[in-house]
């Protein structure tokens, strides 16, 4: 089951913003805070933008623990405290991003970066 991905075309801010917040909910991530709690820390009024940032995150997660380092998707579910149930869409949601053709999504994320993610 494939969706459409739509990409945002972020603003300088939104940027910041972005990247700010990834870069925070990594770092709690790696002192052993779990994923949902980490992402608490994220304090961003743009609802849109804020789930954004936590389902990129976890995507970033998935990306480097499961496919970077190996790490099962059980024992990475584990870690993060986050359900198989979730982990499994995420993984699912990012794989189909990364095979859509350019031409399907224009608009690109953060200024600089690569629509890796959602």
């Amino acid at each position: 089951m494939s969706h459409s991905v739509d990409f945002k075309d972020f603003d300088e801010e939104e940027d910041r913003i972005y990247r700010k917040n990834i870069e925070l909910i990594r770092a709690n991530v790696s002192s052993g805070v779990k994923f949902d709690l980490a992402c608490e820390f994220v304090a961003v009024e743009d609802r849109e933008l804020k789930e954004l940032i936590i389902d990129d995150a976890l995507k970033v997660h998935i990306a480097e623990m499961h496919y970077g380092k190996g790490l099962s998707l059980i024992d990475l579910s584990k870690a993060l405290g986050v359900s198989m149930e979730r982990l499994l869409k995420a993984n699912t949601e990012m794989m189909e991003e990364v095979i859509q053709p350019p031409a399907e999504h224009p608009q690109k994320r953060p200024h600089g970066s690569e629509p890796l993610t959602h």
